[in-house]
């Protein structure tokens, strides 16, 4: 329960992000592909992953492990989401 209002907040948070994704992707007429979407989702979820993971251990005072979960499942992460935001810029540049 100590954990619901930071948890609260990084979906209020994801959510606005999304829906100003998306927003913006519609108002620039830029398509997104399937695969583009997938690997997207795929990042997020593990970063979203890597911050429960972060908050999980703490809470049980294992520092070290969350540290070390955090950038075991948050560089991939992270590599992810770059891969599909250079994806999609790479597709809006040639066009």
């Amino acid at each position: 329960m100590e954990n619901f209002i930071p948890f609260m907040l990084i979906g209020a948070v994801v959510t606005a992000g999304l829906f100003g994704v998306i927003s913006w992707l519609r108002k620039s007429n830029i398509k997104v592909s399937w695969y583009e979407w997938l690997i997207g989702i795929v990042g997020l979820g593990l970063l979203l992953l890597a911050v429960q993971h972060l908050f999980g251990a703490m809470s049980e005072l294992f520092s070290y492990a969350a540290w070390m979960g955090f950038a075991i499942i948050g560089i991939p992460a992270l590599i992810l989401l770059a891969i599909a935001w250079q994806l999609v810029v790479r597709k809006t540049k040639k066009a």
